[in-house]
């Protein structure tokens, strides 16, 4: 039930010496069969993989997952040993698990959260959190789904920041100026609820007119 995952059991809640959780996790001893051959593969025992978790009662938490590792017993097979992977739970080789990663976007989204601030609830670093979410928030720029159903539109300028810096990518701030476009469709009943729909660097009729012409003619016709 406190993974929430099924499939997963708690083995340990115990508290960390900064005060935080720390908590072991484990799916069952099942048999598995290689991923290359499907020969029943044999049991290497487990390697614990320390993972941050979303924040539990105000308090950061540490997710031990202890993984699962096999052993292909075909001398044959390309794929010698192999470890559990579970999607659901964390991707591989990541430091956050998909739930603090989530937790994270939603904080940040609603909350108005700064990725600092988020490191010091989560217990970690900067780099961690940013490096985790960031994949997760590309996927969701990428996505045109949100375009969809969008008959009125609203479009504002906005200053970032004042100070002129090296690009986001070389440790910077980013951009100091943005165009925004808002989702102003009235609902059944009437009523707006406004929603952002993208933010892209510049403030001129440019900018606004090819974010305008990327969206292609269907969604230029119905706003």
């Amino acid at each position: 039930m406190l993974v929430g995952l099924p499939g997963f059991h708690v083995l340990a809640v115990t508290e960390t010496l900064a005060g935080g959780l720390r908590v072991v996790v484990e799916s069952p001893a099942e048999p598995v069969g290689c991923g290359r051959c499907g020969v029943l593969a044999s049991s290497h025992g487990r390697r614990d993989v320390v993972l941050v978790d979303a924040p539990c009662f105000g308090r950061p938490v540490i997710l031990v997952w202890r993984k699962r590792t096999w052993r292909c017993p075909d001398s044959d097979c390309p794929a010698s040993g192999f470890t559990e992977q579970d999607d659901r739970l964390a991707r591989p080789r990541a430091l956050l698990t998909v739930r603090a990663c989530w937790w994270a976007i939603g904080q940040l989204r609603r909350e108005h959260a700064s990725v600092a601030g988020l490191a010091r609830t989560l217990g970690t670093t900067w780099r961690t959190v940013w490096r985790s979410i960031r994949p997760l928030l590309a996927g969701m720029a990428a996505d045109e789904a949100r375009f969809a159903g969008v008959t009125s539109l609203g479009v504002d300028e906005h200053v970032w920041h004042h100070v002129s810096t090296k690009p986001e990518t070389e440790g910077g701030r980013g951009p100091k100026e943005l165009t925004g476009m808002v989702d102003l469709t009235r609902d059944q009943h009437g009523r707006v609820r406004a929603r952002l729909l993208d933010l892209v660097p510049g403030r001129s009729g440019k900018v606004y007119a090819d974010w305008l012409t990327a969206r292609g003619d269907a969604f230029r016709d119905r706003v």
